[in-house]
């Protein structure tokens, strides 16, 4: 292990002991248990079953106010009224708050140039992924084929290979490369996590060869930088909207029902899923140039989060336009897998509860989802 990495290793403890510090020691003249944001970032609020407990620390954000200073040195922006000003700031970049081995996101300044949108849009654009419609279907239902009746882990068996053959064919991957693409997805499932919230080493270690696997698969051709986002980023969001969708759709036989006889209900089924459970619930910012939201000034090289700290009704504004690329392939993804496995099974059962991972603030990703496929209804 070289100095650089134990330097790393190092930092990122430093980091994560910070978050609980605050979060754990309650704050001069203020009443409550800590921080509620170093609370959320530390990624610990995963309870039993794969439940998500974040809900107290979500209110506790929110009691704050729309705009407040976190003693991580940190903006915190929540509220819909806050968000939507936030978001109308033009100045804003989305940059990692905790050491990276290997960056995957542009520069900050970078992220602003009309060549990075215009790139973003051209791989993971609506026009973009429409013009993959028919092969994202012949995925989807390639996935579902693998698929025998009875149990199955929806996540390993379904989203994971599902999305790298996704995004192997929306980012021109070559087929002899799809295997070495499919391990690099895996190995960089925890990035976007790990903007906010510190990994541990050996995670942070495969998270970046996994970086620079895709790096070294994408250098040299046609906006190679947007390929990067979007295999990191976009895969991720592609990757939990679905798992998200298909718990939703668990112990509800009508809703499986209806979307057998009628494959666009997949689509309503998408939207309901992102109002319930966002993508994602933090966005990590620095500011470009001084803004002023609810009244609090931001200064230029601030950083700022946007926590999103209600669902269920209509979805947050994202605070950078870039975010919104990652978006179409996500939904169209969603939505062929779930018209190809409900064409391929007649019932969805859970066969245990589902797990969602630690360290995963943003996400709060699903690491396994156990059901039953396709089996007669005994009870």
């Amino acid at each position: 292990m070289t100095a650089a990495t134990h330097a790393l290793g190092r930092e990122l403890q430093l980091v994560h002991a910070a978050q609980w510090l605050y979060a754990i020691n309650g704050e001069p003249f203020v009443p409550g248990e800590g921080d509620p944001y170093a609370r959320l970032v530390r990624g610990f609020e995963t309870g039993e079953g794969g439940t998500d407990d974040a809900g107290q620390v979500l209110a506790s954000i929110a009691e704050r106010g729309p705009v407040w200073r976190s003693r991580l040195d940190t903006w915190v922006v929540t509220g819909p009224a806050a968000l939507r000003q936030l978001s109308g700031c033009p100045d804003l970049a989305v940059s990692a708050a905790v050491p990276q081995a290997e960056a995957w996101l542009p520069d900050p300044a970078r992220q602003h140039t009309t060549e990075l949108a215009r790139d973003l849009a051209l791989r993971g654009g609506t026009r973009a992924v429409r013009g993959h419609t028919g092969t994202l279907r012949e995925r989807a239902g390639q996935a579902a084929a693998r698929l025998e009746p009875g149990r199955a882990d929806l996540v390993a068996d379904f989203v994971q290979p599902l999305t790298a053959a996704v995004y192997a064919a929306l980012l021109d991957v070559p087929e002899e490369r799809h295997a070495a693409f499919a391990a690099d997805i895996a190995a960089v499932t925890p990035a976007v996590d790990a903007l906010l919230c510190p990994q541990t080493l050996e995670v942070t270690r495969r998270l970046a060869e996994g970086v620079r696997g895709l790096r070294a698969l994408f250098a040299g051709g046609d906006r190679a930088e947007a390929g990067l986002v979007l295999a990191v980023a976009g895969a991720r969001a592609a990757a939990d909207l679905l798992g998200n969708a298909l718990q939703t759709l668990l112990d509800r036989p009508r809703e499986w029902e209806l979307l057998r006889s009628d494959p666009a209900h997949a689509a309503r089924v998408v939207v309901e899923a992102l109002r319930d459970r966002p993508l994602w619930r933090a966005h990590p910012l620095v500011a470009l140039a001084p803004a002023e939201v609810a009244g609090n000034r931001i200064e230029t090289g601030d950083p700022v989060t946007a926590v999103i700290t209600e669902s269920g009704g209509d979805p947050a504004p994202l605070p950078v336009a870039a975010c919104a690329t990652v978006l179409p392939a996500a939904r169209a993804q969603a939505e062929q897998a779930l018209a190809a496995l409900a064409a391929r099974f007649p019932l969805l059962r859970p066969d245990g509860s589902p797990v969602r991972a630690r360290r995963a603030p943003l996400t709060r990703r699903l690491v396994r989802l156990p059901v039953r496929l396709g089996e007669e209804e005994t009870r």
